[in-house]
């Protein structure tokens, strides 16, 4: 079969990772070279403009301001150096993995391109509800990011050749968005849907060297407030009362650290949660690794990666009863879906997963079970396939 040479572009990369963009760039790379591709990675750097070949791969490490917004600097400062290493590499394919099209259209005239949209635009309207801080949170970054990119449409527009969705249901809340059925039919038509992979082969050794705790369980996400730490901890009381030996492990910083710290403090939960902050990846899956099931009260998600993370290590996942979760827990049988928003329907939920062997033995293995659909391989397969149309 012909090998292909790809250029990816993603505002992350390691070591400078913030959330999962960069992971799934990381894994993406690593799959298609480890397929026999070349892979070109255009990413940023904190530090000296840098090129690193490492295992098939080019990494281009292009020195942008580490000030926010980090990814706007980054496609603005280094746009010509876009256009310099497209020419130089000469590509079959331009895969953008965070936007950067959208700020530099031109580049896709030098080969078909393909866009992997992250999210959902349901997020948008969920955090404009809930108000407070991240609401003007939502606002500035929309703000931000929306304004320049439009004005550049004036000028030129990309051309994609191909938009990849993370799921169905990100697919489906894009659509149902378009209100023109001929804008609808036509991003139907260039539309794929390609779930993100982890290496569950790794995540299965991370998991057989750590001793799984039977009273811990794990949040591992961004501390925003529509990702639910506070419902989580609000419920979690309710388990303490239960079983005093139950553990909850927070990983992750964010806009609500802070008020996390408080509430944990105001109800006398110091001895039973823990906050971690920001940990790097390997930290906090051997933390995962190590709790028995993972709770993801998160209202809306394209994905969620932690959820397949947590599968290929059998553990299963409580999260809130939304569009993602009927895609990702609902059919694969791996969980429970619950209103998270419900204090004792959350920690009934938890209490149940963390006392009943025989429900924890049958989810857990079904999170087993389905995991491989959720691989690095199987995100390669669908890429590839996704590319080859077009080359």
């Amino acid at each position: 079969m012909v090998k292909l040479k790809i250029l990816l572009l993603t505002s992350e990369y390691p070591p400078y990772l913030r959330g999962g963009v960069g992971s799934f760039s990381y894994e993406l790379s690593r799959g298609l070279a480890r397929a026999g591709n070349e892979v070109i990675v255009v990413t940023r750097g904190n530090g000296p403009d840098r090129l690193i070949n490492v295992d098939n791969t080019k990494i281009y490490y292009l020195m942008s301001p580490d000030l926010p917004p980090r990814d706007l600097w980054f496609y603005f400062v280094r746009i010509r150096d876009f256009k310099r290493v497209t020419e130089i590499e000469k590509p079959d394919i331009i895969h953008d993995a965070s936007g950067a099209l959208n700020y530099s259209p031109w580049l896709s005239k030098f080969a078909p391109t393909v866009l992997t949209i992250h999210g959902s635009p349901t997020l948008d309207v969920i955090r404009l509800s809930l108000g407070g801080e991240d609401r003007f949170r939502f606002i500035l970054f929309n703000t931000s990011h929306t304004l320049p990119s439009r004005l550049i449409d004036f000028v030129s527009r990309p051309i994609f050749s191909r938009i990849v969705f993370v799921s169905r249901y990100a697919l489906w809340s894009s659509l149902n968005k378009i209100r023109g059925e001929v804008m609808r039919s036509r991003l139907r038509k260039i539309s794929r849907v390609v779930y993100n992979g982890v290496d569950v082969k790794k995540l299965r050794d991370i998991a057989s060297k750590v001793v799984c705790d039977d009273y811990t369980i794990a949040f591992i996400s961004r501390l925003m407030e529509y990702k639910g730490v506070r419902w989580l901890i609000k419920a979690f009381r309710r388990v303490v009362k239960e079983l005093p030996r139950a553990k909850l492990h927070i990983v992750g910083n964010g806009p609500l650290y802070g008020d996390a710290r408080e509430l944990v403090a105001r109800l006398g939960l110091d001895n039973n949660v823990v906050l971690h902050g920001s940990l790097p990846r390997s930290n906090a899956l051997k933390i995962l690794a190590g709790s028995k099931i993972l709770v993801h009260p998160s209202l809306v998600e394209g994905f969620g990666i932690v959820i397949a993370e947590a599968y290929a290590m059998g553990k299963p996942v409580i999260t809130h009863r939304s569009g993602y979760a009927y895609e990702l827990v609902g059919e694969t049988g791996a969980g429970l879906m619950i209103n998270t928003l419900d204090e004792e329907e959350f920690s009934n939920a938890i209490i149940n997963l963390l006392t009943d062997n025989n429900l924890y033995k049958k989810l857990s293995q079904r999170a087993l079970e389905v995991s491989e659909r959720f691989s690095v391989e199987e995100m390669v397969k669908g890429y590839l396939s996704v590319y080859r149309e077009l080359v």
